[in-house]
């Protein structure tokens, strides 16, 4: 089910008066700085979670992204561990890839997880991405949140 409200912590790179969490689930918190522009999503470890239930949170990511007209965003995959088949993660990778270039989106910035094999999947998916043409947003990776920030907020 899902619910608003305060259910996860902020993170504190970056915190200030100006923040709002505008979603916020056992999955996904929006977390948005107006002032930057930067939304930010912390991706947490999703084993316990289905495909549909990912799915349905990138969905929510994007409109979220549309609703405020975002155009920077900072997905921190750090904590983030991902156990689904590759054919599953391709699918909804590519898919959350296609809806963010609908949008008017134009930086990502991704913390990177400390997982090599997960990496190497999302360079993989990310690389495919690129030569179909579905992730034509500037897009970034960096090894911590605050680099992430910075370069987002340079942009």
């Amino acid at each position: 089910m899902w619910q608003t409200g305060r259910e996860k912590p902020i993170p504190a790179v970056g915190r200030d008066e100006t923040r709002m969490i505008l979603f916020s689930n056992g999955l996904i918190t929006l977390d948005y700085n107006p002032a930057t522009d930067i939304m930010t999503v912390g991706l947490p470890d999703i084993r316990t979670f289905s495909a549909v239930e990912v799915e349905r949170a990138l969905q929510v990511v994007v409109e979220t992204i549309t609703s405020y007209d975002i155009k920077k965003l900072l997905i921190d995959s750090s904590q983030a561990v991902v156990e689904v088949d590759d054919a599953t993660y391709r699918l909804i990778i590519l898919g959350f890839s296609q809806a963010l270039a609908k949008t008017r989106l134009q930086y990502v910035a991704r913390v990177e997880s400390a997982r090599q094999q997960q990496e190497d999947r999302a360079a993989r998916v990310t690389e495919e991405a690129k030569r179909k043409g579905a992730l034509s947003i500037t897009h970034r990776n960096f090894p911590n949140a605050a680099e992430a920030l910075e370069w987002l907020q340079a942009q």
